[in-house]
């Protein structure tokens, strides 16, 4: 029942009832990962669909010159291994725990009977996909056409919209990656992160907020600031 609960929360299983979920638990083995393994490796072939129980994953590649490239930071309820499911293409990137994590599996063997039986979660995956992508294309052409300050931003405000909710007065609460990992996501330095971190605390755009690594940020003025870029 625990694993039906979980995957109930998976956007890839939300539109399923009781017994399409028992179905999909029943095909899932349940895996721990400590900090910092390599679960994924690109190039290598794949067979798995992996769901995020609990913890959170870096998914990178390296560029030509050996510096990784931070694709997407993904947490519980998210799922990777997609791509090579549909393809039988080798794995596109490489996918690390950022802590110890907990994953559900599911083999492709047994997956593609369920997806034929079940359209809409083969819909759902198709949809999932596409937006991921195009995040990825967008993410980089923000960062081939924005200088970095503008490319802050952005991310930002899409971190804001993605896990958090914003207050009326325009502003979110929500914990930051660290300045290293904004960093090789946004293609930058971790001093250029920095640096752009203190500017936005100095104009009042960004605020400490209550707990630990929490911060404040006022989603509205970020907006209009890319709106005038």
């Amino acid at each position: 029942m625990a694993m039906i609960d979980t995957l109930r929360k998976v956007p890839l299983f939300t539109e399923l009832d009781d017994d399409e979920l028992g179905a999909v638990a029943a095909l899932a083995s349940s895996i721990e990962v400590p900090k910092k393994s390599i679960v994924v490796q690109e190039f290598e072939p794949g067979n798995s669909l992996y769901i995020i129980l609990s913890g959170e994953v870096k998914v990178s590649t390296y560029s030509m010159d050996g510096r990784e490239v931070v694709l997407a930071l993904l947490g519980k309820a998210s799922f990777f291994g997609e791509m090579s499911l549909l393809d039988e293409e080798p794995r596109s990137a490489n996918v690390t725990t950022m802590g110890d994590c907990k994953f559900a599996n599911i083999r492709r063997s047994d997956l593609v009977p369920l997806l034929l039986d079940q359209p809409r979660i083969s819909l759902k995956l198709l949809t999932e996909t596409a937006a991921r992508l195009r995040k990825t294309s967008g993410m980089l052409k923000r960062v081939s056409s924005m200088d970095v300050p503008h490319r802050l931003y952005t991310y930002l405000v899409d971190h804001c919209h993605r896990f958090s909710q914003q207050d009326t007065d325009g502003w979110c609460d929500t914990v930051l990656p660290t300045h290293q990992l904004l960093a090789d996501q946004l293609s930058t330095s971790r001093e250029t992160i920095s640096r752009a971190i203190s500017q936005l605390k100095r104009d009042d755009i960004l605020r400490q907020g209550e707990g630990r690594g929490r911060m404040r940020i006022n989603v509205e003025v970020l907006e209009d600031l890319l709106a005038d870029f």
